[in-house]
């Protein structure tokens, strides 16, 4: 099977700093951090990959989707990272946040940044978050996983991923990008294959999300830092796609200067 990793170069050339790795969440693919998050690391130096895991987008084939798990996701990063050539600093966002902490029990890297990512725990935090607070979202959400992404409506998307005051424009390639999700790996984040060991140690951590995230509680982030040991960041009013929000390069901002200090 062929992985996507697509790249940008940093802006200046060759350099000294690390390169970083993106790695998307559910229901979607690469192409979600070539908007913004990309082009703005690239142009602070920074060489740029991000990775499409199995069955996601370019890598595989969807009929094969359902049989992939969070191993699978794992080894999906190991060749990432082999073909990249060096260690990167990784950045997970949301199940792509899971997968980057079942990397790290047995892999090191850089550093590691948990953009609303799940925590240790797994989904049940979230789901008793949108039940109780967004249960008509939850429902959409359950709709598309057992039947098809095409069942979630823009509206319903926008509410899920940015700020009410977020254009539509911004999301408009991103509801393209929208894919069936792997029932196995959902099985894996709810008991099956939840993170079971911190992080190895010798590299630092930082877990960043808004208090305004619609799938996945602040608890959670709280959560989530305080298993690894991690420095934690929680963006007012941010919601779950910081880096497609209006507001996105607030966390780019903050990520960047984190980077520059720890790393």
């Amino acid at each position: 099977m062929s992985l996507e990793l697509i790249e940008l170069k940093a802006k200046s050339g060759p350099s000294n700093k690390p390169p970083l790795l993106f790695v998307h969440g559910s229901f979607c693919s690469a192409p979600i951090w070539r908007y913004r998050y990309m082009p703005y690391f690239a142009e602070l130096g920074y060489d740029c990959y991000a990775v499409s895991l199995s069955g996601h987008g370019q890598s595989g084939s969807n009929w094969s989707l359902h049989l992939y798990g969070l191993d699978d996701f794992v080894k999906d990063i190991e060749k990432a990272v082999e073909t990249i050539g060096q260690a990167p600093i990784i950045v997970g966002h949301s199940l792509g946040g899971m997968v980057v902490q079942k990397y790290m029990e047995s892999n090191a890297c850089k550093g590691a940044i948990l953009m609303n990512s799940l925590p240790p725990s797994g989904s049940f935090s979230s789901v008793v978050h949108m039940m109780t607070h967004t249960p008509d979202l939850y429902w959409t959400l359950n709709q598309a996983i057992l039947f098809s992404p095409e069942v979630v409506s823009f509206d319903a998307l926008k509410r899920m991923l940015v700020s009410d005051d977020t254009h539509p424009a911004s999301l408009a390639e991103t509801h393209g990008l929208l894919q069936a999700e792997s029932l196995r790996a959902l099985t894996d984040i709810t008991f099956m294959d939840i993170p079971r060991k911190q992080a190895q140690p010798g590299f630092p951590i930082l877990v960043i999300g808004g208090d305004a995230d619609v799938m996945i509680p602040h608890t959670a982030l709280r959560e989530t830092a305080t298993f690894h040991g991690a420095d934690l960041h929680i963006i007012k009013d941010g919601p779950h796609a910081l880096m497609l929000d209006k507001r996105w390069e607030e966390s780019a901002s903050y990520i960047a200067d984190w980077i520059s200090e720890k790393v």
